[in-house]
């Protein structure tokens, strides 16, 4: 049996499969890293550039990443674009993941504002230094290695991976079809979208809230562009309910 991808959905697999294998190749042969250029930074860290909020989400940090979010994308993307069509498939794509983050950012924003009592400073406002892969402070506005940590996770760590606008296809996917049975990870029973897919945002609210320590996962990415997927279709159904789809 064939199984044909819709067209916008088969342009994003191919990119963030050919992405993926074109920075490991480059980082094996410590050519080049391709994540340093086409992952997002904090927009006040040095190595921050505009184009990263678009070119975060194609870019995975292994296998295991790229996997599950291609497969989310494939097995609920698929139904919605030949639902909603490729315009509308890829407006929710781009503006769940612009809405990811959004949130992601006002939440690093915040952060750093409390810890720093600025907005948007520079690592010389903050009275730091790099040397290598060291960050050392002044003593001028940060003055606790606790703080020090937090302020080095934001400025020096990536975001990555199409999660965000992934998490607006499916919230957008369960709003349609709320009484699809879905499997999930670890549960061996199917469960309606419309309960499973609320207790999966409730749980990354929950692990945003809670900031545990070496968390690698960024929960609010996932909230800003589940909240964003969900207002967009909320618009187009009420906009359009004779027509929608």
């Amino acid at each position: 049996m064939r199984f044909n991808l819709p067209p916008i959905i088969k342009q994003i697999v191919i990119a963030c499969v050919v992405l993926f294998i074109g920075t490991s190749l480059l980082q094996m042969r410590h050519v080049f890293d391709l994540n340093q250029v086409l992952s997002m930074h904090y927009p006040s860290a040095p190595f921050f550039k505009p184009w990263q909020i678009i070119t975060h989400m194609f870019m995975h940090g292994s296998i295991a990443h790229l996997v599950f979010n291609m497969f989310g994308l494939i097995t609920m993307g698929t139904v919605l674009e030949n639902i909603l069509g490729s315009k509308r498939f890829l407006m929710l794509f781009f503006y769940s993941g612009l809405g990811s983050i959004a949130l992601h950012l006002m939440v690093q924003l915040y952060q750093v504002h409390h810890l720093s009592g600025l907005w948007l400073p520079t690592l010389q406002d903050l009275g730091l230094s790099v040397d290598g892969d060291k960050i050392y402070s002044t003593g001028k506005l940060i003055k606790t290695s606790a703080q020090l940590d937090a302020i080095a996770g934001m400025y020096f760590q990536t975001l990555m991976g199409a999660s965000g606008a992934i998490y607006g296809v499916v919230v957008a996917f369960a709003y349609l079809f709320p009484n699809t049975e879905l499997m999930f990870m670890f549960i061996p029973y199917p469960i309606k979208a419309k309960y499973l897919v609320p207790i999966i945002i409730g749980l990354d609210l929950f692990l945003g809230l809670s900031d545990f320590q070496g968390d690698p996962i960024a929960h609010y990415a996932h909230l800003g562009g589940a909240i964003s997927g969900f207002l967009l279709v909320y618009y187009w159904k009420k906009r359009d309910r004779k027509n929608f789809w």
